[in-house]
């Protein structure tokens, strides 16, 4: 279903804003409200930061983490989900963006990166800063501007 309907979570905004075509976003909101109604139905649902199983309350280190994911899936052309469905259809690159999200989530686990319900970790923190100069340098490097001269 998701390869057929081309669904991304990143997509939908990406072409929203850059092409003013919001058919990948109709898959976007649909997650959301089938997520919110099936989170009450199930008592799941926690307004807020405060009692999120597995999850700090550091709002600010939260909403910086994910806005490094989601400019990383801007520049891969799509999220993790879309990679995910690319690779099984054989394109190479999402294969390896795929592995990479695995090797990733390892060393981030086993070398103190990854948050905790106890907060963000410094090394952690150090690591969103590095991936937001990273992102930066990459997105400088493919600018139009730069690779038309």
């Amino acid at each position: 279903l998701a390869q057929r309907s081309r669904f991304c979570m990143v997509g939908g905004a990406r072409d929203l804003i850059l092409f003013k075509d919001n058919y990948l976003l109709v898959g976007f909101i649909s997650i959301l409200v089938l997520s919110f109604v099936t989170n009450l139905a199930f008592g799941y649902f926690n307004l807020g930061f405060a009692d999120q199983p597995v999850a700090h309350t550091d709002w600010l280190w939260n909403f910086l983490g994910m806005i490094v994911v989601g400019w990383g899936s801007v520049l891969l052309g799509g999220c993790p989900l879309r990679q995910l469905i690319l690779s099984g259809e054989g394109n190479t690159d999402s294969a390896i963006t795929c592995m990479g999200l695995l090797v990733g989530a390892a060393i981030c686990h086993n070398f103190g990166l990854a948050s905790s319900a106890a907060g963000p970790t410094f090394n952690g923190k150090i690591a969103a800063v590095i991936c937001f100069v990273f992102l930066g340098i990459v997105s400088y490097f493919n600018s139009d501007s730069l690779l038309e001269k």
